[in-house]
């Protein structure tokens, strides 16, 4: 895929992306961090890794939690499948719109195209992060190597994460025509309307599954 050079030349391929807006090319990128995202959770709910997780020092889930892990198995792979382009649109439109105070002029398909492909370091990640997983499963997440896998693929989780920013960064600057100063200050402020989106979203989830596993705790009481 000519959209992985965005890793040994990242200003070349992105200036290229931009300036023909290969918008393919950054769909082709979402979809396949998507799948990977989607298989990684397939191995963590389906292999026993979210269950042990869930259980404190070993002990055995609870029953109402239990009852909780298929529903909560089938939401977490939906996520798993349409939250990398919901969050290509949402930062693309944030990254858009922002530069368009400091003078932006570069057309929509252009930044849709130089942040798809700016999601390369999260396809890097999800692709060492599977093995990773199933390396977990294996050895236990409980134990003091799986503990240390856990770690690594977080460290490489946060690495993928400011590379991803940094491609941005160049990419829109490059698409939007703008400097790359007004760039990283448009990033800045996009990245945190999407937190403060994804916070919101944890919250009424973390209710909604406290709600549940209430309601299922009380009609399982005597």
């Amino acid at each position: 895929m000519g959209a992985l050079s965005v890793i040994w030349s990242p200003v070349a391929a992105l200036s290229r992306v931009a300036e023909e807006r290969r918008v393919l090319s950054g769909f082709a990128v979402t979809a396949l961090y998507a799948a990977l995202s989607l298989v990684a959770t397939a191995v963590a709910f389906f292999g026993g890794l979210a269950e042990a997780q869930l259980g404190a020092g070993g002990a055995p889930v609870p029953p109402e939690v239990q009852d909780l892990l298929v529903p909560f198995s089938i939401v977490a792979l939906l996520f798993a499948a349409v939250w990398p382009f919901v969050f290509w649109l949402l930062v693309s439109g944030l990254m858009h719109l922002v530069t368009r105070f400091f003078g932006g002029t570069g057309p929509f398909s252009a930044t849709l195209a130089a942040v798809g492909v700016a999601g390369v370091p999260f396809v890097v990640y999800a692709a060492l992060g599977l093995p990773l997983s199933g390396l977990q499963v294996v050895l236990g997440p409980e134990s003091a190597a799986g503990a240390i896998l856990g770690l690594l693929s977080s460290l490489l989780g946060l690495a993928a994460l400011l590379w991803f920013a940094a491609l941005v960064v160049v990419g829109v600057a490059l698409a939007r025509r703008v400097g790359y100063g007004e760039s990283a200050g448009s990033c800045a402020i996009s990245c945190a309307g999407c937190a403060g989106l994804i916070l919101l979203v944890g919250v009424v989830l973390a209710v909604l599954v406290a709600l549940v596993a209430g309601a299922a705790g009380s009609a399982g009481g005597p």
